[in-house]
């Protein structure tokens, strides 16, 4: 995730914006401001300066910012080294970069068996 180019990203929430309330992004989605609520796509990046406070439902998710409530990651969860993340994680992958503070619960679930 952390190899995806800016130009991959459909959906941005930049700095200096703040929303609230139920997101939802069928394409990639890179948040750079503030987000309060609750959050659902399938690639969900939260870059460095962002802070999210909110129940985040994705396949991907790869944080640099810092965030707080709830996150349910199908495939993967990647914390960077200026990940800040106070919050439960339930995701079969979980990276942890050197640097990333992490404070919480995680739960790595089995994947799916192939059918």
């Amino acid at each position: 995730m952390s190899s995806t180019s800016e130009s991959g990203f459909e959906s941005c929430i930049g700095k200096g914006t703040k929303v609230s309330g139920k997101l939802f992004f069928k394409a990639p989605a890179r948040i750079e401001g503030e987000v309060d609520g609750e959050i659902t796509g399938d690639e969900i990046v939260i870059e460095n300066g962002a802070v999210v406070t909110a129940r985040i439902s994705a396949k991907r998710v790869s944080i640099a910012g810092n965030v707080s409530g709830e996150i349910v990651a199908r495939e993967r969860i990647e914390l960077l080294p200026t990940a800040r993340v106070r919050c439960s994680i339930s995701t079969p992958s979980l990276a942890l970069a050197d640097g990333a503070k992490f404070d919480g619960d995680c739960k790595m679930p089995r994947e799916r068996a192939a059918a």
